[in-house]
């Protein structure tokens, strides 16, 4: 009877072995959460911004314009974007605009005239999107909704599911 303790080289190889796939298989989905959240985050702040500047608008009956460049968006205090914003934000991932990149919102709150649209592009493709629940805003004259676009799509209107 052999009275030794301990695991074989073998048996540490293999459960090593286990323990490397399972931190490869987590890792994937952890930066897979990090991007839909970041996305979502990103979309519902400038959906709420972009909301408190319509209503700015309506309350102070005066114009407010907003500014969609890259991966910031820039508000105005009149219908006027030449001049120097009052708040600038810069984000993490880029906007894809379609249509308009500027809303302009008169006395009564409406927007210019124009339907447009925002998406986050997380990954730099506009045919890639991410498994976020919403990645798009779209801003019609009288409303502003979040929604998803559509894999492999634009982000037109048309392609956007609204929540």
């Amino acid at each position: 009877m052999n009275s030794e303790r301990g695991f074989t080289m073998v048996e540490l190889v293999v459960v090593l072995a286990i323990v490397g796939i399972l931190l490869a298989l987590a890792t994937q989905n952890w930066t897979s959460m990090q991007i839909k959240g970041g996305v979502e985050g990103q979309i519902r702040t400038v959906f709420s911004d972009v909301m408190g500047v319509r209503v700015e608008a309506l309350y102070t009956k005066r114009p407010r314009s907003v500014v969609f460049s890259g991966k910031t968006f820039n508000i105005y205090s009149s219908n006027v974007t030449s001049v120097s914003p009052i708040l600038s934000k810069s984000f993490k991932y880029d906007f894809i605009p379609a249509g308009s990149t500027t809303f302009t919102f008169n006395t009564s709150g409406m927007a210019n005239g124009t339907q447009g649209s925002i998406c986050v592009d997380p990954y730099g493709s506009v045919l890639k999107s991410s498994d976020a629940v919403v990645d798009s805003m779209v801003v019609s004259q009288a409303r502003i909704n979040l929604g998803k676009r559509t894999v492999g799509n634009s982000c037109a209107s048309d392609n956007i599911k609204q929540k």
